[in-house]
This record gives C-alpha cells, sequence and structure tokens, in this order.
C-alpha cells in the first residue's frame, strides 16, 4: 500500500510549490498582525461555553474533538471536525484509543507539501482494520459563511465553525480545503483505500487535492513543529527510509494532554480582526502598498485563514 500511495501523492506533490515564498507574505502578514489580547477564561475544564460577547466571533472546540501528538519537537494539537468525514474521524480516534500510532513515525516528508505518516511497521493496513469509503464531500451546512466567489478552485470559499470549506450551492455540497495545517486520510489510487495513514499539510497550496481526500480537521497548535521535522530526499517521494527518533509519534491523545483544562478556539469570519484582514487584502488599503490598480482583489482563504486560540479576544 506504502507504494500505492507513495506512488499517487509523489505524482501530485509535484503541482505543488517547491517553497513557501511569495514576495508580498512579508508586506501582508505587517498589515495584517494584531497583538494577542488576554481573555481570563472563567469556565470550568468541563465547561466550554465562554462570555455572550465572544460567541459569535470564536467557535469553541469540544474538547473530545481534539487530539494532541507528542513528537520529539513538541505537541500537535489537532481539531477535528466530524461534520467533514465523520467515519475517517471515527476512525482517527479509535484508532489513538488503540494506541496504534504511538510510536510510529512520519516516514514521508515533503518540504512545502506534506508530512504524512501512520502506518505500521510494513505500511500496510493492520489485518484488523478496514478500508473505508471515501468522504470527500459533504452535504451543504447552512452554517457555511461565504467568503469569495468564484475561487480559482471552487464556486465559492468560506469556513464552517473556522475550518475552510469550498462550497457549491447548485449541487448542495461542501468539501474542505487543503490549506496549510489541513489534516486528511492518505489512500492509494482507488478512492476507497484509506485507513490508518495520515497527513498534514505543512505548505501552502495544494488545493489540487480538494474532493479528492478525506480531510478530519486542521492543527490547532504546532504548525512549527511540524516544520522542524526531517525531510525525505525528493529522488524517493520524501519517504525516509530509516526514520529516526526526531521523525518519531511518540505518543497520541485523545484530548488536551494539558492536564489544567485548556480550552481551545477557531477563529469565526465574522470577527472584527478577521474583517480587517479581508479589507487589506482585497483593498490594499495600507501604506505600504502604491500600486492598487488591479483591487479590490480575491481572497484566498488558505492564506487569510482564521486564527486559532487558547484565549479568545474580542
Amino acid at each position: 500500500m506504502m507504494k500505492n500511495i507513495v506512488h499517487s501523492l509523489s505524482a501530485l506533490s509535484a503541482l505543488a510549490p517547491s517553497a513557501f515564498a511569495i514576495s508580498l507574505c512579508v508586506a501582508l502578514s505587517l498589515a495584517s498582525s494584531v497583538e494577542a489580547k488576554s481573555y481570563s477564561n472563567t469556565h470550568a475544564s468541563n465547561n466550554i461555553a465562554i462570555d455572550a460577547d465572544l460567541a459569535d466571533k470564536w467557535y469553541t472546540v469540544p474538547s473530545k474533538h481534539i487530539v494532541t501528538l507528542e513528537t520529539h519537537y513538541g505537541d500537535v494539537v489537532i481539531a477535528l471536525n466530524p461534520a467533514l468525514a465523520p467515519h475517517h474521524v471515527k476512525r482517527f480516534r479509535k484508532l489513538i484509543k488503540h494506541d496504534f500510532y504511538q510510536q510510529q513515525y512520519f516516514y514521508r516528508v515533503v518540504d512545502g507539501f506534506v508530512a504524512q505518516g501512520g502506518s505500521n511497521e510494513s505500511h500496510e493496513p493492520s489485518p484488523e482494520t478496514s478500508n473505508l469509503h471515501a468522504e470527500f464531500i459533504a452535504p451543504l451546512s447552512a452554517s457555511a459563511v461565504v467568503i469569495e466567489e468564484n475561487d480559482m478552485f471552487a464556486p465559492a470559499t468560506g469556513f464552517l465553525n473556522g475550518f475552510p470549506v469550498g462550497m457549491d450551492k447548485a449541487r448542495n455540497e461542501m468539501w474542505a480545503l487543503h490549506c496549510p495545517g489541513t489534516v486528511a486520510f492518505a489512500r492509494n489510487s482507488e478512492k476507497d483505500t484509506a485507513s490508518t495513514e495520515f497527513y498534514i499539510v505543512i505548505g501552502q497550496a495544494p488545493r489540487h487535492l480538494d474532493r479528492n481526500m478525506s480531510v478530519i480537521g486542521r492543527v490547532l497548535e504546532g504548525m512549527d513543529v511540524l516544520q522542524q521535522l526531517p525531510r525525505g530526499p525528493m529522488e524517493n517521494s520524501g519517504v525516509i527510509e530509516v526514520p529516526s527518533e526526531k521523525s518519531q509519534i511518540k505518543n497520541s491523545y485523545l484530548g488536551n494532554k494539558d492536564t489544567s483544562g485548556k480550552q481551545y478556539y477557531i477563529q469565526l469570519p465574522s470577527h472584527p480582526e478577521y474583517r480587517k484582514r479581508m479589507k487589506t487584502g482585497r483593498t490594499l488599503d495600507n501604506s505600504f502598498f502604491h500600486d492598487k490598480i488591479y483591487s479590490p482583489r480575491p481572497i484566498d482563504v488558505c492564506y487569510y485563514q482564521t486564527k486559532t486560540s487558547s484565549t479568545p479576544w474580542n
């Protein structure tokens, strides 16, 4: 199965950018930066409610939808979204519960593309784990918010509770986008072949995978950890022949490993800070920009993602 997965994704990886470097990144980052304000979490560890004035600005990630992967470089915290691929989310949680991923490796890491892992030593599905039926699309949710019409890869793009999605209202469909931090199941060329392996997008633009992979969530914390993972040689499709402990998933946990009751939130596109970032991106309304002839410009929601935080602010 590994060869099939590598062959399929390595062919696609050629379409991904070789490096995440865009000349306007620095300028836009300066224009959109905001000082995070501290917020006193008064709720108990089992109470995920937040103040009313924040509820329409932040999505509270349920504790049962949080997964933590412990690595050599630190923890990667993931928010699952069952609305996108419920059976794959259920499988992921089950595998973690049974310690399937413990002491396995991110054995394939392609710079600017994905970090892939989650198989046994032979990279074959375990005998008791059947393949899953693909969950590439889902019924369009009334909670999905449109940010951009006529996206390059979709009739519309936006967010579902802060998770980036594509939308087709005519077909009543939505699907997760392959933005940085997206977590999805790997498969071979046949669509119904996902089993245990997963990947996390660590580059900026593998959108050619949209509507073709079963996406289970997004990274809340730890993208800097993933960027430190050892890379595999490009001539071997990013596969590390003999992974070291630096590539290892030491442990995996359902929920937050932090016993202090730390809660995670995902910014909603209704947040004033997000609206300000969108406005700057569309109109270049900032003193740094001098040539604005092509504004208003379209918004790439993968670049203008909603933020994540454990201390939401107004």
